[in-house]
C-alpha cells in the first residue's frame, strides 16, 4: 500500500470522527433543549438557572435536580465541543500530510526522468534484498549467542563450588534450574564467568549491534514475516522518494528545468552517470556507490557538476 493510500484512509477516518462528534453534540444540544423548555413550562427561568436552584432559606428548590440535569447536559455539550476541536484539528494535520505527499508525487511525476526512477529503483530492490539477508544473518547471530551464553552457564554451575547444590548424582545439571540459570545466587560467579567468555550482557549487545541499524532492530518488533517485509518495504519507499526529491532538487538548482535526461546511464555496477540537460544549462552527474555486501548496505552519493 502506497504512503498516500494509508494517508487517505487515516483522513477517512479522522472525517468519520468529526461527523460523530458533531452528531454527538446535536443529540445532547436536542436532549438540553427539551429539558429547557420543560422547565420553562414549570416557572423556571431558563436564562437564569443558578438563582431558581436554590430557595432563599438555602435549601434546595423543587426545580434542583431538573436544574442539576441540564448543567449536566450543558457539561457534556462543552466536553463534546472541546472533542470536536481536537478531531479537526487531527483532521486537519492529516489533510496537511494527505497533501504534502500528493505534490511530491506530482513533482517527481513531472520532473523525474524515467532514468532516475530505474536508478533509484535499482537502490531500493538491493537495500531491500541486503535488508532481508542481514536480517537473517542477526537472528542466527542471536540464536547461536545464546546458546553460547546458556552452555557457559552450565559450565559455569558445573565447575563452581558454590553452585553444588544443583547438580544431581552425575553432576550434570538439575532440570529444574536449567531455565532459570540466569538469576541463581551468587550470581557474581556467574557474571564474571561470562564477562570473562565475553559472554556477558553487553559483550552479547555489542556484538548484535556490529551487524544490526535502526531498520534492523525494527524489523526485530515484527513477529510475523508478512508484516516485517511490509514494514521494510514501506520504509524503503518513502526513503527512495526522499532521494529523488533531493536528487531532482539538486539537478534543477544546477541546470534548470530538465529538458533532456537521455545523455544519462546507470553503469554495470548500478551507478548513475552521464550528461544532464536543462533549461538554464547543462551539467555532469557522477554517481559513487559503494556496499550491498556483508559489511553495508549499498548507498551512493551523486555529484552534479555544471559544464561551462
Amino acid at each position: 500500500m502506497t504512503e498516500i493510500k494509508v494517508l487517505e484512509g487515516r483522513v477517512a477516518k479522522a472525517v468519520e470522527k468529526v461527523e460523530k462528534s458533531k452528531k454527538t453534540i446535536e443529540r445532547h444540544q436536542k436532549q438540553l433543549d427539551k429539558k429547557l423548555i420543560a422547565i420553562a413550562k414549570k416557572g423556571v427561568d431558563p436564562t437564569n438557572l443558578e438563582s431558581s436552584k436554590r430557595k432563599e432559606d438555602g435549601t434546595g428548590s423543587d426545580f434542583y435536580w431538573d436544574i442539576c440535569e441540564i448543567e449536566c447536559k450543558q457539561s457534556d455539550i462543552k466536553g463534546a465541543t472541546r472533542n470536536l476541536k481536537d478531531a479537526e484539528q487531527i483532521l486537519e494535520n492529516w489533510n496537511a500530510k494527505l497533501n504534502v505527499e500528493i505534490e511530491k508525487e506530482r513533482f517527481i511525476e513531472g520532473n523525474a526522468p524515467q532514468v532516475i526512477k530505474d536508478f533509484l529503483d535499482d537502490w531500493k530492490e538491493k537495500a531491500y534484498q541486503w535488508y532481508v539477508l542481514r536480517f537473517d544473518r542477526y537472528m542466527a547471530l542471536k540464536k547461536d549467542l545464546l546458546k553460547q551464553v546458556n552452555e557457559a552457564r552450565i559450565e559455569c554451575v558445573k565447575t563452581t563450588s558454590d553452585y553444588a547444590r544443583l547438580l544431581d548424582e552425575n553432576g550434570e545439571v538439575q532440570s529444574v534450574y536449567k531455565d532459570s540459570l540466569a538469576n541463581i545466587f551468587p550470581r557474581t560467579h556467574m557474571i564474571a564467568y561470562l564477562k570473562e567468555r565475553k559472554l556477558d550482557a553487553d559483550s552479547v549487545h555489542s556484538k548484535l549491534s556490529s551487524i544490526a541499524d535502526g531498520v534492523i532492530m525494527n524489523m526485530t518488533t515484527y513477529y510475523r514475516e508478512e508484516d516485517r517485509l511490509a514494514w521494510l518495504n514501506k520504509t524503503l519507499e518513502a526513503d527512495k522518494k526522499s532521494k529523488m526529491l533531493d536528487l531532482i532538487n539538486r539537478i534543477n538548482s544546477v541546470v534548470g528545468s530538465i529538458t533532456d535526461a537521455t545523455g544519462l546511464r546507470i553503469s554495470e555496477v548500478g551507478n548513475l552517470n552521464g550528461i544532464i540537460i536543462g533549461s538554464k544549462g547543462s551539467a555532469k552527474v557522477e554517481t559513487i556507490g559503494a556496499g550491498g555486501y556483508n559489511i553495508q548496505c549499498f548507498h551512493y552519493r551523486t555529484l552534479v557538476k555544471p559544464i561551462k
